[in-house]
């Protein structure tokens, strides 16, 4: 190591130290999504805000199991299970088949029915109606949440929103950042940041649309819901004036593992402050991976996707293609037994994740593509073959394919062969190994971890009372005045006018002379 860079580990080491010896806050923290994958991001932020002093108050829908000081549980009991039998009807199929439209359009339809029911809840009511309690900042996970924003305007204190994804084109709009469609892809949309002209103008559609349905149909149902609930709060504003309050945006993505993009300060990327350095794992896993003389496949659907939900065909392309490999299988499956399991696959129904993926002996990590499962891999170093099923996974695994260090299998695709096929080409191909180390290294080279960034930031804008010096001026400018159109028309009335004048000028000299040509030439005939 470089003396520069020790100097820089040095700097960042006691900017952590400073920020960890700044006065204890008390935090409150609005988590109310039930995927488990979002809990596990807010968790890890909020657990190490406690860990520093900080008291921390917690509504979400996963409570800790063991107790942690200065970490104060507040569970709510609505989900969006509640209004739909996702799971009951196969979680696999159902978010294979009901597509990106469909996603969207049940998910913002069931969160206005969440919210209003979960702000109905006796524990939230308390929190509505009480007299006696004070937040020096409010945190809430940006997703189909919005109702909460009221907790903003009743506690006056300044809001940090944490987004679980790479954050869509809107989220900018709170903080006055940029978001130019033509190298910013939508998280949704299966788009990389060299995009044609068809593609820059399907994601400018999409994104332009998505905003508009946001703020004018669905926008409003959420703040109908939380002037409901809040209509005891004296001049309480509208959601999207609540929204613009927003003093720090964190998001669980970084360029290195994306693409570049603007940001201004207030925009911080933070993706992986999940992932926590390996630990032991346990005896028996170890030795089953340390056994691996020919290396092992991890895989797993992630924690919303069960992989036992596969039908009986699908179940056996991967038996019969797992049977022919001199490899490892490690799987993570659901249920107790696997008619058919062949002897190199072992099934576990709960499993380490990132301990795991840091085993040397782990060459391909089989994945939905889910955000947290990339991270995690690209941190340690492992290439993935991917099986997108919905949401960003499809957007993940084409940025893996783009970066090198993946291969995607579509999940309509599935047979022995193609599973073969798949596999064979990162095993046997060393360029996608070798280009997720070199990959990883890349990612782990900063001043800070993902996570010391996020706690950091969290601090300051608390120490900074909201730090409304980081507040950028786009966020009172009209929408004319920010894409300039008050400036071009301008431009183009005056330099119009411009034209005009000298046409006119012209118009008359050239008359003025060819009157006079005239004039002569009527003279000399006169003469004549």
């Amino acid at each position: 190591m470089t003396s520069i860079k020790r100097l820089m580990y040095v700097g960042a080491a006691l900017l952590v130290l400073q920020s960890s010896m700044s006065e204890a806050a008390k935090i409150l923290s609005i988590f109310p999504f039930q995927a488990k994958s979002h809990a596990i991001v807010n968790t890890a932020l909020m657990e190490e805000l406690a860990s520093r002093g900080h008291e921390v108050t917690v509504l979400s829908l996963h409570p800790r199991k063991t107790p942690m000081p200065n970490y104060t549980d507040m569970v709510l009991k609505t989900s969006m299970h509640d209004f739909f039998s996702f799971r009951e009807n196969n979680t696999l199929q159902h978010a294979a088949n009901i597509g990106l439209l469909g996603m969207i359009n049940m998910m913002l339809n069931v969160s206005l029915l969440v919210c209003d029911h979960q702000l109905q809840e006796e524990v939230v009511q308390k929190l509505i109606h009480s007299t006696d309690i004070h937040f020096d900042a409010v945190i809430v996970e940006a997703f189909f949440n919005e109702c909460y924003l009221g907790f903003v305007h009743k506690f006056k204190a300044p809001l940090i929103q944490i987004c679980t994804y790479g954050g869509s084109s809107y989220m900018g709009d709170w903080i006055g950042n940029p978001t130019p469609y033509a190298i910013v892809p939508d998280p949704f949309l299966n788009l990389r940041d060299k995009m044609n002209f068809w593609e820059r103008t399907g994601n400018t559609v999409f994104s332009t649309l998505w905003k508009f349905m946001r703020n004018y149909f669905y926008l409003p149902g959420h703040d109908a819901i939380m002037k409901k609930h809040f209509n005891h709060l004296d001049d309480l504003p509208s959601l999207s004036e609540l929204e613009h309050k927003t003093s720090l945006l964190l998001v669980n993505h970084h360029f290195s593992i994306s693409y570049p993009r603007p940001l201004m300060p207030n925009f911080v990327q933070v993706g992986g402050m999940h992932v926590k350095p390996p630990k032991p794992l346990p005896k028996d896993l170890r030795r089953y991976l340390d056994e691996a003389k020919d290396g092992v496949i991890y895989f797993s659907m992630g924690s919303n996707i069960k992989s036992s939900d596969m039908t009986e065909s699908q179940r056996n392309a991967f038996l019969e293609a797992f049977s022919k490999l001199k490899q490892r299988v490690l799987w993570k499956w659901e249920t107790d037994s696997m008619p058919g399991q062949p002897d190199n696959v072992k099934l576990e129904k709960w499993l380490p994740q990132p301990d795991i993926l840091a085993h040397k002996n782990v060459l391909v990590f089989m994945t939905h593509g889910g955000l947290l499962s990339t991270q995690e891999a690209i941190n340690r170093g492992v290439p993935v073959l991917g099986i997108p099923i919905f949401g960003d996974q499809e957007l993940n695994m084409a940025w893996a394919e783009s970066a090198g260090v993946g291969v995607t299998l579509p999940y309509k695709n599935i047979s022995s062969e193609s599973i073969s096929s798949a596999l064979n080409e990162i095993l046997e191909n060393p360029r996608y190994r070798e280009n997720a180390q070199s990959l990883s290294r890349i990612y782990r080279d900063q001043p800070l971890t993902p996570l010391e960034q996020a706690v950091f930031w969290t601090e300051y804008v608390i120490r900074h009372k909201g730090a409304p010096h980081m507040r950028s001026a786009a966020l009172d400018l009209a929408w004319y005045q920010y894409f300039l159109l008050d400036v071009m028309a301008f431009l183009v009335l005056a330099v119009g006018s411009v034209l005009l004048i000298v046409f006119l000028m012209l118009r008359a000299v050239f008359r003025k002379l060819c009157g006079g040509s005239k004039k002569d030439n009527m003279s000399h005939k006169k003469k004549d």
